[in-house]
């Protein structure tokens, strides 16, 4: 390929060069991670402290509450730890991920390394992602060690056991978030394209297997050990539930998805999904044509993919991290090829981006996702002996609890009208909280607040008795 090094150059230089933005990356998803549990992460944490076994981690999961990699890292934190070290995984492994992106754009030379890695630093839903007590930053930590060895496999010098490490990077995502599915089947597509292109159909398919078929049959494992979870967890609570599947739901979380991915926030809508179309821009003959098929599978394929089978549960950007991670991974490939040839515009978007990124992340660190624990501190100041909290969702009690075992703070949750002085209401952000609330025939007037900002998080409010 033109411009490209199968063989790309190590050393110091290159060190710092990805050193700059992993370090962006690593201060950018600290300063998100402040703050406490939100709602996800709370009954994640609170199942962790419930889970004994691995049968009982097995059950958690099937009760829709995190995964086993997150739930297991909490259990080492314990309950009442810290949420920034309960978010310290995913931090970790979000700054790696950066460093394995640039990696990733190496081999089109220093430029779109630096590129590549700096806007996966900055991207709003890797940062989001990538500072929360989820699965999600692990699964896309092992998703780029996959693309980096399967393209260093196809096209460069291929590490050594390169089947082994895709099996162990393709059962570790699995077991942190079930959509790596997605990306092992997109590259397994992508490696069986490349080779048919150079071998007969049968020596291709065989290439394939023998790069593919660990990593695919670790995918099967993982599947089936969360399944043997959730069908144990049939019977059982699932907070949230699955949504079934709507296309207003279905196209809102592509544009949500997208518009975090680039960062320009300000235009969510439909426009948004011309994005998607990106990878058919690639020539088939050009320079970048080589990854052309990974990025059309993961970019166009997945969505097209969702809408045919029209799955439950699918209206959340978080559902699309590959198509995410694969489109950062082409923009980043186009604009450096354009800068190279020395393309004002494409240095012009290139800023654009990166700009409008450290934007949005800037408000998602000072939302600090709603920060529920501030509740908390407001109960505190008022009642430091403690107190009872009347709630409208059942669901809000694992936020609150978590938040009171950090401060070691006695707190009562209650659905019921159990004499209360406090009220706590919170929204996904989809309505307004009251200026006051009525509760059992009393009068509730708000003394504390926090507003989201970004793909996690929660509104609340919380009143006190009118005395």
């Amino acid at each position: 390929m033109v411009g490209d090094d199968p063989n790309p150059p190590s050393g110091w230089k290159i060190r710092l060069t990805l050193a700059l933005p992993i370090a962006l990356g690593l201060a950018l998803r600290i300063g998100a991670a402040r703050g406490d549990y939100w709602l996800d992460e709370a009954w994640t944490a609170l199942f962790a402290r419930e889970a004994r076994t691995p049968g009982e981690m097995l059950l958690a999961i099937g009760h829709g509450h995190g995964d086993l990699l997150t739930i297991a890292w909490l259990q080492l934190v314990g309950w009442g730890g810290s949420p920034l070290l309960g978010r310290a995984l995913s931090i970790a492994c979000g700054a790696a991920g950066i460093g394995v992106a640039g990696l990733i754009g190496l081999r089109r030379g220093p430029g779109a390394a630096l590129l590549t890695a700096t806007m996966t630093a900055i991207s709003p839903i890797l940062v989001t992602y990538g500072s929360e007590a989820s699965g999600h930053a692990v699964m896309l930590l092992a998703l780029l060690v996959s693309i980096w060895i399967v393209d260093r496999a196809l096209f460069g010098r291929p590490p050594r056991h390169a089947a082994a490490w895709l099996s162990l990077a393709g059962l570790l995502g699995t077991l942190a978030d079930m959509s790596m599915l997605y990306g092992v089947a997109a590259l397994s597509g992508w490696v069986l394209i490349e080779r048919g292109r150079h071998m007969p159909a049968g020596r291709a398919l065989a290439a394939t297997l023998w790069l593919m078929g660990g990593p695919v049959a670790a995918v099967v494992a993982a599947l089936l050990l969360i399944l043997l979870g959730t069908y144990a967890g049939a019977d059982g609570l699932l907070i949230g539930g699955h949504a079934a599947f709507s296309w207003p739901a279905f196209l809102d979380a592509l544009v949500h998805m997208l518009a975090f991915t680039i960062g320009w926030t300000p235009l969510i809508g439909l426009p948004m999904l011309a994005l998607l179309l990106l990878p058919l821009t690639v020539r088939r003959k050009g320079a970048l044509a080589d990854r052309a098929p990974f990025f059309l599978i993961a970019i166009l394929g997945l969505p097209l993919l969702v809408a045919l089978l029209r799955p439950e549960g699918s209206a959340l950007p978080r559902y699309y991290l590959l198509v995410s991670m694969a489109l950062l991974l082409l923009i980043a490939d186009l604009l450096a090829a354009l800068i190279a040839r020395q393309k004002q515009p494409a240095a012009v978007a290139a800023g654009m981006i990166l700009v409008a990124g450290l934007v949005a992340d800037t408000a998602i660190v000072d939302s600090r996702r709603g920060d529920p624990g501030k509740a908390v501190d407001a109960m505190i100041s008022r009642a430091p002996g403690g107190a009872a909290v009347m709630l409208d969702h059942g669901g809000d009690s694992a936020v609150l609890e978590s938040a009171a075992a950090s401060r070691v703070y006695q707190l009562l949750a209650v659905e019921s009208c159990a004499p209360a002085r406090f009220v706590y209401l919170s929204s996904d952000g989809t309505r307004s909280l009251p200026l006051a609330a009525l509760r059992c025939g009393a009068a509730f007037r708000p003394v504390a607040a926090g507003h989201a900002a970004g793909l996690s998080g929660m509104d609340w409010q919380l009143y006190e008795r009118v005395r």
